[in-house]
């Protein structure tokens, strides 16, 4: 069923309403104008890169290809940008947590130096100059008002819309029982056994448990990742369990997209990681064989939604 004036967010099946805040209800005014700002290039410094410049919809709204996402000037952080899939049942953002709130962590790229790099005062310049935004704020919010939190209100309002779950596992998940092939039937079943625990912290619709592991990546962490917030060492190497919703789309892979194969992540997995102090005790060596892998994968390639990753109103409407 596809989105319409009056109803902007499409819940699927055996999904839970999402979670919008009190003071920022969705509108259909603040969508079109939150779409909009996502892929304004005047949000960046030199013009040129937008959100959407890191979040690609042909690949979920994830950064294909770039082990680390660029900014101006071609810089770049320690990590590849998060997914934002699904992120309107996510209770913290980023990587690491830092950000509680969708409305809270929109400005941090704007700021970042080495995403947007720049600030409150230009962006609000940039967006006054452009005869497409005035009216566009008064259809949203009764007048014309440029603001960081009218901007950050609008971009999470169009990002909570971004919900997916017409795979061919929510087919399966609804009674269709052909939906997935035998291959990831039997891989479905190893993802929620005991033998490996995936579903432990892939969890819920949106196979993510929103909490924070280390899962033995290195031996001593040069991001310290939830660490970073918490100032906790206990939290060395910690990063947020991401959705794998589309996860066949959404290469490289990991906080930093050291692995460009789904292959190579399952082979961390299976070996155990390398036992850091931080370690999860969750993860452990699998001793999974080839076909048990593959069927993994075959599971994980059953959570692609076409439909989602083609949608014409998530698509940059100045293309």
């Amino acid at each position: 069923m596809p989105p319409t004036q009056e109803n902007p967010i499409v819940i699927p099946p055996g999904f839970p309403p999402p979670i919008i805040p009190a003071d920022d209800p969705v509108t259909p005014a603040k969508v079109t104008l939150g779409r909009d700002l996502f892929y304004a290039t005047e949000l960046s410094r030199d013009g040129q890169h937008s959100c959407g410049s890191c979040h690609i919809l042909s690949a979920s709204f994830c950064d294909p290809g770039n082990h680390w996402s660029f900014g101006v000037d071609g810089r770049h952080g320690p990590r590849n940008a998060s997914c934002i899939v699904n992120e309107a049942y996510d209770t913290a953002f980023f990587w690491d947590g830092r950000a509680p709130s969708l409305e809270a962590q929109v400005p941090v790229p704007i700021y970042n130096p080495v995403e947007l790099d720049n600030d409150s005062t230009t962006v609000i310049e940039s967006l006054s100059k452009n005869v497409l935004y005035p009216p566009l704020f008064t259809l949203a919010f009764g007048d014309g008002a440029i603001t960081m939190t009218r901007i950050a209100q609008a971009v999470a309002s169009f990002e909570r819309t971004m919900i997916s779950g017409s795979s061919a596992y929510d087919q399966f998940r609804e009674g269709d029982t052909s939906a997935l092939s035998d291959a990831a039937k039997r891989g479905f079943a190893l993802f929620t056994s005991s033998t490996t625990n995936c579903s432990a912290c892939h969890s819920g619709v949106n196979f993510t448990d929103d909490a924070y592991h280390s899962t033995g990546l290195e031996f001593q962490y040069a991001d310290e990742g939830r660490e970073d917030v918490t100032h906790d060492p206990n939290d060395n190497g910690k990063f947020r369990t991401p959705t794998l919703r589309n996860i066949a789309l959404t290469a490289p892979y990991m906080h930093d997209g050291r692995f460009n194969t789904l292959v190579q992540v399952l082979d961390q997995y299976n070996r155990g990681g390398f036992h850091n102090p931080t370690q999860d005790t969750l993860v452990r060596p699998l001793h999974l064989t080839q076909a048990q892998m593959e069927d993994i994968i075959a599971f994980l390639e059953s959570l692609t939604d076409s439909s989602f990753v083609t949608r014409k109103d998530f698509s940059n409407p100045f293309n």
